[in-house]
């Protein structure tokens, strides 16, 4: 049924989308207030241009302009000119960062060509990333501004951060009122609807409430309905004490899409004509409309979160805060998640066939079978973040200082190995004219993963500057990883069998160290050393073989640990330059190197599958982004990222040796690029702008065996808006030229088409 959901918004900043890398010379920045002051914050990593309040559980706070760190600042006000509703296209508008939709409603990152992208929510890690690789994500509410930190960062995060952060900041209350509204309607049946208040509910408490709901049938028929809330409040009582409490909740349903399957071999009629090359898609799909989802497939996803902070400040240079976060997450997943072709070795069955080795194998090219995937879990959280953060001046240098103690608890018990059964899993499908509901699916849970993970650790930042020119910054963080894995047995979800219960425990010091030189104006070169760990959670069992990077067999710990953490450094120099606030520019050269990474390596002699901790990745290229307004009715935002991130040395065993050596990464296309120009015609009453954008990504792969790929593209995007005193019309158009394109994979194989031409018309007011 198809819904309208009303919604306002409120944004109390309108910052143009050029000055949200604007600085000031350091001189002058000495002398502004500190609500105009624009900062990075070490913990929750928040860089705010000139203008933009300071959060308050900032850390270590300095101008972007002396961090030896890449960075991209997506502000409130992009995101709505460009209907940026959600995180899935954040790549559209910075570099270095590539963001997917896999497995019908997950979000999967890489970054500088790695995996390993921390998440932040309003200061909360969402840990699911770490422990799948993916989760899923909802629409925004609330959002004042999105940071991208590129680059290895446990040092600032904690462990793992290998590619970098996506810390998504919320607004803050305002004790001015006002109110924004905005409601659209789309392509495929979609409705939007958000709403914002923020007012002073008296002398000393503020209040911000935001919603944002979204209906749409989906390109390909993946809808999805999504609610989110979002309320803030904080709290003066005096001058030297601040609380913040803020609650963001969200119910998101989709319908799932696998994707399409492509062919994994040459295929071949039954008179030996090539008819089909690996990677191609079968002939004549409607690649806008097929969709091979089975009609109970969904993904149901709730979620409450809270953060509530104090500040306490001693005096002009020192400040205590902490911040205590709690969130529960509720997930069930259910998704024909693979397909398989049927196959025989009998001639005369199909009239296709394609070659194992010497023999043929005869497969049907029209039809495929649907095996199904399904879990459940329940995911708590738990953290704390304490600092202290001041200043000292020393031996005519001046440092500016954090130092504290962070913790969080995470608890994630999932039902899985379901155990099928019914018509619909032996069902034959058409891939022209699929089955939706080829007759009832039984599924009940053989097993639950409980997963507990304490993490601790203690840390100290100093940004010192030691002239007018240098300066220099040091981050120190101690790490201790501890987690326990139980893996029951289960008749659907009521236990029938305790599993083993092993404890993996892992420390380390991770760092970050940076020289800048400021040489002239507000232009500096830096240069930066960081290194990262992340745990292995692999957990021994005897049915499988394991080795170590030199090849050698080795037996798991009485815990069940096996393997020694992933670990790696970056090495990092740029340029952050800001000419009379017309022409920024962020430029940044790197190379990564990431060692221990856990591999399967095959079967041995008996048929067991081997693991060995023999994998290097490198990684190295260069991130820009540039913002120009030379004059009032022109603005234009483009970045250009090289990446060449491959697979290095395997170590030699028995199985293996260097299979994938120089083999490219997988999602991660050499070139990549985007571009807005905005044209802006306005009086004293009204605002006419036009936008025209582009984003292109080269060839990508979706396997390490670089057998298959994704093909290059290039994809058009439009807005246009008129503003008359309060109200605005806007329009944007995304894939202008249609463009059929996609930019990930299920299982390697299954493309996940991006969506063709769409459009959206909004009408928004503000007061």
């Amino acid at each position: 049924m198809k819904t309208k959901l009303v919604l306002f918004l409120c944004l109390c900043l309108f910052t143009n989308i050029l000055t949200c890398v604007s600085q000031n010379d350091p001189e002058t920045a000495k002398k502004l207030p500190e609500d105009t002051t624009q900062v990075i914050n070490l913990k929750e990593q928040i860089v705010v241009a000139n203008k933009v309040r300071r959060m308050s559980l900032s850390r270590l706070p300095i101008p972007l302009l002396k961090t030896p760190a890449s960075m991209s600042v997506i502000e409130s006000d992009v995101l709505k000119t460009l209907n940026i509703t959600n995180i899935l296209n954040l790549d559209k508008v910075t570099t270095g960062l590539r963001v997917m939709n896999v497995y019908g409603g997950f979000t999967l990152f890489r970054a500088r060509g790695l995996d390993g992208v921390t998440v932040l929510s309003n200061g909360i890690r969402d840990e699911r990333f770490e422990l799948y690789s993916s989760a899923p994500t909802s629409s925004f509410v609330g959002v004042n501004r999105v940071e991208v930190l590129k680059g290895p960062a446990s040092a600032i995060s904690g462990y793992s951060s290998i590619g970098g952060i996506v810390n998504i900041v919320y607004n803050q209350p305002s004790p001015t009122p006002s109110v924004e509204a905005r409601i659209g309607v789309g392509s495929w049946d979609t409705y939007s609807a958000q709403v914002g208040v923020s007012s002073a509910v008296s002398s000393k408490v503020n209040m911000r409430f935001d919603y944002t709901g979204i209906t749409s049938d989906g390109w390909r028929g993946n809808y999805r309905r999504s609610n989110n809330a979002y309320i803030a409040f904080d709290y003066k009582p005096d001058e030297k004490n601040k609380f913040i409490f803020s609650v963001l909740a969200y119910d998101n349903r989709v319908h799932t899409d696998p994707g399409i399957p492509r062919f994994t071999n040459d295929i071949y009629d039954k008179d030996g004509n090539q008819i089909y090359a690996i990677g191609d898609i079968p002939k004549d799909i409607d690649q806008k409309k097929v969709n091979y989802t089975y009609v109970d497939d969904h993904l149901n996803d709730k979620h409450i979160s809270t953060t509530n902070s104090w500040e306490h400040t001693f005096n002009s240079d020192w400040k205590l805060k902490d911040a205590a976060s709690f969130s529960y997450n509720k997930l069930s997943y259910l998704q024909s998640e693979e397909f398989s072709h049927l196959t025989t070795t009998t001639p005369g069955v199909y009239d296709s066939y394609y070659m194992n080795g010497d023999k043929k194998v005869y497969i049907s090219v029209d039809s495929i079978v649907r095996e199904p995937f399904h879990f459940d879990y329940d995911n708590y959280y738990v953290g704390n973040q304490l600092e202290v953060q001041g200043r000292v001046n020393k031996w005519g240098m001046k440092h500016t200082l954090s130092m504290g103690y962070d913790m969080f608890y995470v608890h994630l018990k999932r039902f899985q190995g379901s155990n099928f059964s019914g018509p619909a899993t032996t069902t034959v499908m058409s891939l022209y004219d699929p089955i939706t509901n080829p007759g009832y699916l039984d599924a009940k849970f053989t097993n639950a993963v409980t997963f507990k993970e304490l993490y601790n650790s203690f840390f100290v930042y100093d940004y010192t500057e030691l002239n007018d020119r240098w300066g220099a910054m040091f981050a120190l963080r101690y790490n201790i990883f501890s987690r326990t894995s139980q893996t029951d047995k289960t008749d659907n979800k009521t236990v029938t069998k305790k599993g083993v219960k092993y404890d993996l425990n892992d420390n380390a010091f991770t760092y970050k160290a940076g020289l800048i030189y400021r040489f002239a104006g507000n232009n500096r070169i830096y240069a930066s050393v960081s290194n990262f760990f992340r745990p292995i959670r692999t957990v021994g069992s005897d049915n499988y073989v394991y080795v170590d990077k030199n090849g050698d067999e080795i037996a798991p710990s009485s815990s069940g640990k096996v393997y020694v953490p992933e670990k790696g450094m970056q090495y990092e120099a740029g340029i952050h330059s800001n000419i009379n606030n017309i022409l920024s520019i962020e430029l940044s050269a790197y190379y990564i190197k990431k060692s221990n990474m856990v591999q399967t390596l095959g079967k041995n002699a008996d048929g067991k599958t081997v693991y060995g901790q023999v994998g290097e990745v490198t990684s190295k290229g260069i991130d820009f982004e540039t913002k120009l307004s030379p004059i009032d009715w022109f603005d234009l935002h483009a970045g250009y990222a090289l990446t060449i991130a491959k697979m290095g040395e395997y170590s030699s065993t028995a199985i293996a040796n260097s299979t994938y050596k120089g083999n490219s990464l997988v999602n991660a296309p050499k070139h990549t690029a985007f571009g807005w120009a905005f044209f802006n015609g306005k009086s004293n009453e009204n605002l006419f702008r036009v936008g025209l954008g582009f984003d292109y990504a080269s060839k990508s792969y979706a396997d390490l065996a670089n057998r298959m790929w994704f093909n290059p593209a290039f994809v058009g995007n439009g807005m246009a808006s008129y503003t008359y005193k309060q109200w605005t019309l806007q329009a944007n158009i995304n894939n202008i030229f249609d463009k059929r394109y996609a930019k990930a994979a299920e299982n390697s194989i299954q493309w996940l088409p991006e969506q063709g031409r769409n459009f959206m018309l909004t009408a928004i007011i503000k007061m």
